[in-house]
């Protein structure tokens, strides 16, 4: 179930704006697409039209996730949860694997990604803190993180779906 906050208006660079976040599980673009359901938030900001008195402009949307978290104190506690389905987050092993190579210096970022930092998308893919005083295993050897994704996968997901249930979004 996708929910849809009201507008809120600021203030930034002498230009008035607003944003709305638009969160939840997609069920019927799931079904539609023939894929797993997954949470996602998302916002839209429009900056006021100074040409047209009483209009608005597109400005920015998408994961603005910065932005959706200063105006929507609520939401900021389920935005680590973006992209994640109600089975696993997107790509969960693949993902950890391509990341941990480069933060790991296994794998060079591919052009366009040098200046990704490949710990923090790393941590940001495997929900890291989504599992409340969990410790990343220190080691070297992708086998033993692999381990340990996979075991640690059932305690995520069930401190995600404890978060969509507060929320509301789980049908």
């Amino acid at each position: 179930m996708m929910k849809i906050t009201p507008w809120k208006e600021f203030t930034a660079g002498g230009s008035r704006y607003r944003i709305r976040a638009k969160y939840g599980i997609d069920y019927d673009f799931a079904r539609r697409n023939n894929q797993d359901p997954y949470f996602s938030v998302t916002g839209e900001v429009e900056r006021k039209d100074t040409d047209r008195p009483g209009h608005w402009r597109e400005d920015a949307g998408g994961m603005l996730h910065e932005q959706i978290a200063k105006h929507f104190h609520e939401l900021a506690p389920y935005l680590k949860w973006h992209l994640v389905s109600l089975v696993q987050p997107m790509h969960y092993i693949a993902n950890a694997e391509y990341w941990w190579k480069i933060a790991m210096g296994k794998d060079k970022p591919p052009p366009g990604q040098e200046n990704v930092p490949a710990l923090t998308a790393f941590m940001s893919t495997i929900v890291y803190g989504g599992v409340p005083g969990e410790k990343v295993p220190y080691t070297n050897d992708w086998m033993d993180i692999e381990r340990w994704l996979k075991t640690r996968l059932s305690k995520l997901m069930g401190y995600f779906a404890a978060d969509m249930k507060t929320l509301k979004v789980l049908e």
